[in-house]
């Protein structure tokens, strides 16, 4: 037995000693990034110190922050070896722009970056090149409301909608707006045709005639609902500081109502979700599945609000409702239809992992970017379960999300930039890691409450 314990002390020594050889051989490691930009688009001299640096740990979640010095080197030190992501922006106003470039503008500055699945195993350093992105059009994403309710108490996905702001101080006309969910693979597996990121590589895809780059001046188009018009293209005003609601299913979630199915959808905890009969438009998927699939039976729960405007249903794959994914694996995009922008001509391509191409395979449209007036990257709050971007950075150089992941009732909502004569304008930088912030509980009453700081 004295022989047995001490056989069994001298290996559990062993033991001990080769675990601490192995901590001692995990080194931390420092991250030197330097900040650049085109110099041909800046005859002036950047203030890199005024950019924000942010990189998180994937596994842990932990983030860090740096500040850059004047010249824009950018140090890390003593990380944990592993995977990160990398968010970078850098805002200046019109006055700082006009005295650094001696030329009189009225157009703020953004400048961003982003980066995904970046191993820090040992040292690095890295050049990064800042990009600037200006916003296009005045109509932005207010509200997005994605996460759904509580499965069991609550509505589930069945209350979702977003809300679309006027961002400018002129009157605008919702007529042939494009609500649009870009398409995207949704998870990290590694298979051919992939981007280095692991999100498809478009310019694979069979069929695929384009003259610029496929993956980053276009997005492609899981839906596009577009709200109709009466041909004046001013059926629709939306007053400056105002916005429209576009519901899934534009009724009050927080009683009992039939389905189609004539069964009654009961709601156990009203507080759980939203009223959303009010909603200005809401979409009806029913017409386009007829068309798509005549004698097709209605969907359960896609139900049709008489007294509410529906929505134009362009193109609808993989849904019967238009159901937002809860787990933040969707991008939207905004862009008004007109004689030049026809989303019913889009030329549509298969998934870049398809091989062979049948009356059955799913086309995706082809959307310029160049037509879009705002994007928004939506993400899981967990870095270890974001998945690849879809939206190509100088869209959207971050990725907004909601705490308390899906089935939260919490919406996503863009930050309040600055209030004048009463008029709410939200912040804008194409850096929704910055933007947006959440609301415990979606709030589509369009007022005060709906709005943050």
């Amino acid at each position: 037995m004295k022989y047995r314990l001490i056989t069994l002390f001298f290996l559990a020594l062993a033991f001990l000693q080769s675990c601490k050889k192995d901590i001692d051989t995990i080194q931390p490691v420092s991250i030197s990034l330097q900040l650049e930009v085109d110099q041909t688009l800046f005859n002036y001299k950047i203030p890199f110190e005024k950019a924000n640096v942010e990189i998180i740990n994937k596994t842990n979640n932990e983030k860090y922050t740096a500040k850059a010095n004047a010249d824009g080197l950018v140090n890390f030190n003593s990380l944990s070896p592993g995977t990160y992501s990398l968010n970078v922006s850098l805002e200046l106003d019109a006055e700082e722009v006009s005295s650094l470039s001696g030329q009189v503008t009225s157009q703020d500055l953004h400048l961003n970056y982003s980066a995904d699945n970046l191993n820090f195993t040992t040292n690095y350093s890295s050049n990064i090149r800042l990009i600037s992105s200006t916003p296009v059009g005045n109509w932005v994403f207010k509200q997005i409301y994605y996460a759904g309710s509580n499965t069991s108490k609550g509505a589930v996905t069945r209350d979702l909608f977003v809300e679309i702001y006027n961002n400018s101080d002129q009157v605008l006309y919702a007529d042939s707006l494009v609500f649009t969910i870009v398409y995207g693979k949704t998870n990290n597996n590694t298979a051919e045709f992939l981007l280095p990121n692991l999100q498809f590589d478009w310019s694979k895809s069979l069929g695929m005639n384009v003259s610029n780059n496929a993956n980053e001046d276009y997005v492609y188009a899981k839906a596009m609902f577009m709200i109709p018009s009466d041909g004046s293209g001013k059926k629709y005003p939306v007053q400056p500081g105002n916005s429209i609601i576009i519901a899934e299913t534009a009724i009050d979630h927080t009683k009992p109502y039939t389905l189609n199915s004539d069964k009654v959808q009961e709601i156990e905890d009203p507080t759980l979700t939203v009223d959303l009969s009010k909603a200005d438009f809401e979409v009806y998927l029913y017409p386009y599945e007829q068309k798509i699939q005549p004698g097709r039976t209605k969907f359960a729960s896609d139900i049709d609000n008489p007294s509410v405007m529906d929505v134009e249903t362009i193109f609808a794959t993989g849904m019967r409702d238009m159901v937002l994914n809860p787990q933040g694996k969707d991008s939207y995009a905004l862009f008004k239809a007109s004689s030049a922008v026809d989303p019913n001509n889009f030329p549509k391509y298969p998934e870049p992992t398809t091989k062979t191409v049948t009356t059955e395979t799913t086309r995706y449209p082809q959307i310029p970017t160049d037509i879009l007036m705002d994007a928004v990257e939506i993400s899981s709050v967990l870095e270890k379960d974001k998945t690849p971007r879809r939206l190509h950075i100088s869209l959207d150089a971050g990725s907004a999300a909601t705490l308390s992941g899906p089935y939260s009732s919490q919406s996503v909502v863009r930050r309040t930039k600055q209030t004048v004569n009463g008029r709410r304008i939200l912040q804008d930088t194409n850096n929704s890691s910055k933007d947006f912030g959440v609301l415990t509980k979606a709030d589509p009453s369009k007022t005060a409450s709906s709005f943050i700081d």
